[in-house]
């Protein structure tokens, strides 16, 4: 694991050393080869979602070179504990490989293994915003940090630590949308001062489909905090709805739907021609070949 943004803080806090295999003949070795079925997966593993595409990705590139940099695992009696690498342990299983090479490190607590799980997956960038929110306000409980510690720990300006942890205010729905890519965090955050989940959906769902900037979010919070608020649509029937949000997952994109179970249309925002290349391709996918 590159170390490139590691805060001054994570020494003080715990150290790593690299377990040595018996059979080195004193010569120092950092990589151990593990069957595949001695590994266990992290518990607390920050991330919630894996992206299907770049899963496979991940395989097609295993499979054609190999793991370019190992896992890191702990030992965890007789089996080895996974720390940081989860995405190419599931592609490794996947591809029905019976061992692995790993990196072997001390990590003997579970909050531990989560600072390292974390660290790994923001220096990879793998992580949704909502995901290292979550992980830094577990992080913070189980080993008892302030934003100013963790921030030192994780590399991160407090501020960043702050404006991450700000999006755990928002509503479920608003969660998601940040989840899912449709809302960027910037965007998310100028919705925090709205209390009514029902509002802060809708301010929302225009900044999505308008791909409106920060500041532009910003300005439109305000006005609806003044008592212009845009008008609520009315609710989808429950049917309608599903279908609403299993295209929208499908095509990466927001989609409204205005009407009801007879008549109405359906919405689709771009902001560019390769953004409306992409939709479109998206639709086709599943009805062309």
């Amino acid at each position: 694991m590159h170390r490139k943004a590691l805060g001054k803080g994570l020494d003080a806090l715990f150290s790593t050393t690299v377990e040595m295999p018996e059979d080195t003949d004193g010569e120092a070795r950092r990589i151990l080869s593990v069957p595949l079925k001695d590994i266990i997966p992290n518990r607390r593993q920050p991330r919630e979602a894996f992206d299907e595409d770049a899963m496979e990705e991940l395989k097609a590139s295993i499979a054609e070179n190999g793991i370019l940099e190992p896992p890191i695992v702990r030992r965890k009696g007789d089996f080895f504990e996974l720390v940081a690498g989860e995405r190419r342990y599931r592609a490794a299983r996947e591809l029905k490989l019976e061992s692995i090479e790993v990196i072997v490190m001390d990590v003997d607590t579970d909050e531990k293994m989560l600072v390292l799980s974390l660290i790994e997956n923001i220096q990879r960038e793998n992580l949704n915003a909502i995901e290292e929110a979550n992980a830094y306000r577990h992080i913070m409980e189980a080993m008892g940090l302030t934003q100013d510690e963790l921030a030192n720990v994780v590399g991160k300006n407090r501020s960043t630590i702050a404006n991450t942890l700000r999006l755990l205010s928002l509503s479920g729905d608003v969660r998601e949308m940040v989840r899912d890519g449709l809302l960027a965090p910037g965007s998310a955050r100028a919705l925090v001062p709205v209390e009514n989940p029902a509002i802060q959906l809708v301010l929302a769902r225009k900044i999505a489909m308008q791909g409106l900037s920060t500041r532009k979010a910003e300005a439109l919070v305000k006005q609806a905090l003044s008592g212009h608020a845009p008008r609520q649509p009315s609710p989808l029937p429950p049917d309608i709805e599903q279908m609403r949000l299993e295209l929208q997952r499908h095509i990466g994109s927001e989609v409204r739907i205005r009407g009801n179970s007879s008549k109405g249309k359906i919405e689709i925002p771009y902001h560019s021609d390769d953004d409306l290349a992409r939709i479109i391709e998206g639709i086709r996918g599943d009805t062309m070949d």
